[in-house]
């Protein structure tokens, strides 16, 4: 579920090819006018700071990019089996549901218990690498952002917003996230979906363990002591109520993954979704001073659509 946002990498189907011309900068940025709308002059407003933040990047020429680092191998190792523990917690998970064991029916052992050992370990497996080891790799090795700033939350109004039509995308915004500033030893530009991504998976895999947790204390006859803590939540509520919390918050994990496998499975995403493999992303790099005059350029409306295609 890379950054990468992220991702994984993520973009939306307006990434390509919107690049305003002079006096779009000024205008709405959409194909209708959201101003008409309530909150639509805060988001022209939103926009055309961010246009005049990113525009400078499409200035940028390919013939200077260069292969960049952007993933460790512990954030890709993290990456990959955090994919493979939820595939497998969700196989195991639907077969619960539908009493279907298929190829966990193993010799003598009997699939319901396969498929229950087989979801508390990718459960725990996953829960580990979700809440602590990924987000170490990601955050304190690979340098990565981890919070999601005022200026991200701007960013994620207007792409959210680009992605159902109503406004065009930030231009630029597509370069700057290949792009990485030296001194300040950070990437220019995320992509905010993929920042909100993690949001939602730290909530509702903790959601997911903790619920977990309390079922299996109530199945358990001699639960060990560790179960009884991490289920303290057992008895708070039927159990009943409790797994339909638990299918709640797993239905919406993977509603997130469904959407952070969209995004990263967009081809103008391709290289980035390539750097959770090889760990590394076709990009610039710039110090302080580039990136000053990147900020300062105003790149006329021909090589504004030229660049951005």
């Amino acid at each position: 579920m890379a950054n990468h946002t992220d991702t994984g990498g993520d973009t939306t189907a307006a990434d390509a090819g919107d690049s305003p011309t002079a006096g779009e900068r000024t205008d709405h940025g959409g194909i209708i006018d959201i101003r008409r709308f309530p909150g639509g002059a805060q988001v022209t407003a939103i926009r055309v700071e961010l246009t005049e933040m990113y525009q400078g990047y499409l200035g940028l020429d390919t013939d200077d990019k260069e292969p960049l680092r952007r993933w460790g191998i512990g954030s890709i190792l993290s990456h990959w089996v955090m994919v493979l523990t939820m595939v497998i917690a969700i196989v195991t998970g639907v077969a619960f549901w539908t009493g279907w064991y298929g190829p966990m029916n193993v010799g003598i052992w009997d699939g319901y218990q396969v498929a229950f050992d087989l979801h508390i370990l990718s459960g725990v497996v996953l829960a580990v690498l979700a809440l602590v080891v990924f987000p170490f790799y990601h955050k304190v090795v690979d340098g990565h952002k981890l919070l999601v700033s005022r200026k991200q939350l701007k960013e994620n109004v207007i792409i959210a917003l680009a992605f159902v039509g109503l406004v065009r995308y930030i231009p630029g915004y597509k370069q700057a996230r290949r792009t990485y500033d030296e001194d300040r030893h950070e990437w220019v530009g995320y992509h905010p979906m993929q920042t909100v991504f993690w949001y939602v998976t730290w909530f509702f895999v903790l959601a997911l363990t903790l619920t977990g947790f309390a079922l299996w204390h109530a199945l358990a006859t001699d639960p060990a002591w560790w179960v009884t803590v991490l289920g303290f939540m057992e008895g708070w509520t039927t159990y009943e109520t409790m797994l339909r919390l638990h299918l709640l918050a797993t239905f919406w994990v993977i509603a997130a993954i469904a959407i952070h496998a969209y995004f990263a499975i967009t081809r103008d995403n391709w290289d980035i979704l390539r750097s959770i493999v090889g760990g590394r992303l076709d990009g610039w790099r710039i110090d302080e001073q580039k990136r000053s005059e990147i900020e300062r350029d105003e790149p006329n409306t021909r090589t504004d659509e030229r660049n951005d295609e």
